[in-house]
C-alpha cells in the first residue's frame, strides 16, 4: 500500500516554466527575482507575471546566486570552478577561483555573513557512493579565502540564521542539516546537528524566516520540511511531480516563496506564514 504524502502549501501555483536547470533564486534590492539557468549558463531577471529576460551568461554551469549590498551578483559556477562577480553593468569577472594554490572542486551555494564575509559551499562531485568530503570556503569582500569548515559530506545549501549567529549548511551524502554557531567576529564556535533526514532525502538548498525556522528543500523525496532550529518538523509540503531543489523568500511582504525545481524546468511559488529573513 503507497502512503499519499500529497500536502500542498498554500496558494500553490507555477510561475513559470521553460527555465532549463532552474537553480539559486535570489532577490535584489528592488525586490525582483532573479535566478540561473544552469543548462544555459544564463542569469535570468523574472517579473511578477512570469516573463523572464536574460541579464548575463556565465559560459559554465551557475548554480548559486546571491545580490551582495553594492547590487553585484556573485555566482557559484560550478563548470567555471569559480565564484563569479557581476556588476550592475552585467560585465561579468572571476572573483574566486582557488585556496592556497588549489582550484576549487565546483562551488554550489552562497550566503553572506553579517559581517559581509561571502560563505560558499564547494563539493567534490564524485559519483555515490562516495561521501564527496569537501569544505566550506569563506572570502572576504577583498577576496581574501580561508576555510569555515570541514569535513562535510558534500555541502549544497547554506544560509544564515534570522539573528546572524548561526550558519546553516546541508549535507546531501550524509542526510543532514547542520549548525555552526559563529561569535562577534564570524569565528566558528560550535557545530551541532539540527536534524538528520531519511534517505532518500538529499538535502539541499534552504531559506530561513524570521521566527529562526528554515525551509529545507528535500528533492530526493520531492518535499520541502519545515523544521525549528532544534530540528523539530513543523510541517512537510509535498506536491506530487516536482522535485524542489533551491527557494528562496520574496514579494512585497517577503511572505511568498519562490521554489526552482530542475526536473520540472519550472519556478513555483507558495505563500508562506512568517516572513524571510533578509540575506544582506
Amino acid at each position: 500500500m503507497t502512503t499519499d504524502l500529497t500536502n500542498i502549501p498554500p496558494d500553490f501555483r507555477v510561475l513559470v516554466s521553460g527555465v532549463r536547470g532552474p537553480e539559486g533564486p535570489a532577490i535584489d534590492s528592488e525586490g525582483r527575482l532573479h535566478l540561473v539557468s544552469s543548462e544555459d549558463a544564463a542569469i535570468i531577471r523574472v517579473s511578477k507575471d512570469g516573463d523572464l529576460a536574460e541579464i548575463a551568461s556565465t559560459d559554465g554551469r551557475p548554480n548559486g546566486l546571491v545580490f551582495n549590498s553594492s547590487g553585484e551578483m556573485l555566482v557559484a559556477d560550478a563548470a567555471r570552478k569559480a565564484i563569479l562577480r557581476i556588476d550592475r553593468n552585467n560585465k561579468t569577472e572571476v572573483f574566486v577561483d582557488e585556496y592556497e594554490g588549489t582550484a576549487l572542486g565546483g562551488p554550489n551555494d552562497l550566503c553572506f555573513l553579517p559581517n559581509g564575509d561571502l560563505l560558499f559551499t564547494d563539493p567534490i562531485r564524485r559519483p555515490q557512493p562516495d561521501p564527496a568530503i569537501s569544505p566550506v570556503y569563506r572570502v572576504t569582500p577583498e577576496g581574501k579565502v580561508s576555510a569555515f569548515a570541514n569535513e562535510l559530506a558534500y555541502p549544497n545549501g547554506i544560509a544564515v540564521s534570522s539573528n546572524g549567529t548561526q550558519v546553516y549548511v546541508s549535507e546531501s551524502r550524509a542526510q543532514r542539516l547542520v549548525a555552526f554557531t559563529i561569535g562577534p567576529s564570524a569565528q566558528v564556535l560550535d557545530q551541532q546537528l539540527i536534524r538528520r533526514f531519511k534517505e532518500p532525502g538529499n538535502p539541499d538548498g534552504m531559506a530561513v524566516d524570521i521566527d529562526g525556522n528554515i525551509l529545507q528543500t528535500l528533492p530526493g523525496i520531492r518535499a520541502i520540511a519545515y523544521v525549528n532550529s532544534s530540528g523539530e518538523l513543523l510541517d512537510l509540503y509535498h506536491v506530487p511531480n516536482w522535485a524542489p531543489a533551491n527557494l528562496a523568500f520574496g514579494g512585497d511582504d517577503m511572505k511568498t516563496v519562490f521554489v526552482c525545481g530542475a526536473d520540472q524546468d519550472s519556478i513555483y511559488e507558495f505563500r508562506h506564514r512568517v516572513a524571510g529573513a533578509p540575506l544582506c
